[in-house]
């Protein structure tokens, strides 16, 4: 359980939750978004080390409640961990959902966004900022597991980051005790203790075994490895691409590259690239004031009716509605709490 004091701390609303709570769940967000042609390059923020680590190389805080968090990647390691409620996460696409006890381990090229977060939906961040950290962890274990394998692979520069983990740590009391001693004993405490930090750490991962993972996209391969840089190219791409173009970057005739991808991601070249466009199309809506029309341009579409069509086929409302949505939840009666956004439901 966690310190009573600390719990306290937790289920107190921030200024930056009310405020989105007096504004009817409207994002406030912590990076500054700036309208200029290098964001509408690359519209999916990356979160740096000066918002988290002015204290220490790991960081404990909460993720503000009564609005989502847009699209974004890390440079750093991050553990979520659902205390209370639930979390409802884009983790390159793919919707996860975390109960109590639940945690996700996410690599720096994860790419993630979080759906609205209710009062009682309560997530903690584990934060690790660098190699140098993580190899002070791993420094004198000679256990093998998935967990550790996920962490040597983090700390190597050419290989991929897109991994992440799942555990369910209700299986193991624990496992489950030492993250909430962490939270206890690291949540807002500006740089203390943190000696006592990494070795609650480094317990953890000498407790956490395989059999607490209940979920997982684990590719401890070279960023040289082909399908890695070709998704990589059409994600990098995706404004201004087609399957002919992509196989004569690489090489290949257009058959060969259509079945190669299809093989070993489980989706066609159109599937990959329509995903892509639809996730930058859904970030823009949450986070610029850019028209349809705009954002229809950016993604990569002539005539604006194609991207109402994407919306229509894989969300099944339209771009303005999603953004509806997304800005301003449903209030539930007269509790003065709000629903989770209808998205992928």
């Amino acid at each position: 359980m966690l310190d009573k004091k600390i719990e306290k701390k937790i289920l107190s609303i921030t200024t930056v939750e009310q405020e989105q709570l007096n504004n009817n769940g409207i994002n406030i967000c912590d990076v500054k978004l700036d309208n200029n042609e290098e964001f509408k390059k690359h519209p999916i923020l990356r979160m740096l080390f000066w918002n988290f680590f002015d204290f220490g190389r790991i960081s404990i805080t909460k993720s503000n409640r009564f609005s989502y968090i847009p699209a974004h990647k890390h440079k750093f390691i991050e553990i979520n961990y659902c205390f209370s409620g639930r979390s409802i996460q884009y983790i390159d696409d793919h919707i996860i959902e975390l109960h109590p006890g639940e945690l996700i381990i996410m690599d720096r090229e994860i790419q993630q966004r979080i759906n609205y977060a209710r009062k009682q939906d309560i997530l903690i961040n584990i934060l690790i900022r660098d190699d140098y950290e993580i190899s002070n962890l791993l420094n004198g274990i000679n256990k093998n597991s998935i967990l550790i394998k996920f962490l040597k692979n983090a700390t190597q520069n050419y290989f991929n980051h897109h991994n992440f983990i799942i555990f369910d740590t209700n299986q193991d009391i624990v496992c489950k005790q030492i993250i909430e001693n962490i939270i206890s004993i690291g949540f807002n405490n500006h740089g203390k203790n943190e000696t006592i930090l990494e070795a609650l750490l480094k317990s953890f991962i000498l407790c956490c075994n395989d059999q607490l993972i209940i979920k997982k996209q684990i590719n401890f391969t070279e960023q040289k490895n082909n399908t890695f840089e070709i998704i990589q190219y059409i994600n990098e791409n995706y404004q201004n691409i087609s399957l002919r173009k992509t196989a004569e970057t690489f090489g290949y005739s257009t058959n060969y590259l259509g079945n190669l991808l299809t093989k070993e991601t489980g989706h066609s070249f159109k599937e990959i690239l329509l995903m892509r466009r639809l996730n930058i199309a859904c970030n823009l809506l949450q986070t610029t004031d850019y028209s349809i029309e705009e954002i229809s341009s950016l993604v990569g579409y002539e005539n604006h009716s194609s991207l109402f069509r994407l919306f229509k086929q894989q969300l099944g409302i339209k771009p303005q509605e999603y953004r509806d949505r997304i800005r301003y939840p449903v209030h539930l009666s007269d509790k003065k709490e709000f629903l989770p956004n209808p998205y992928f439901k």
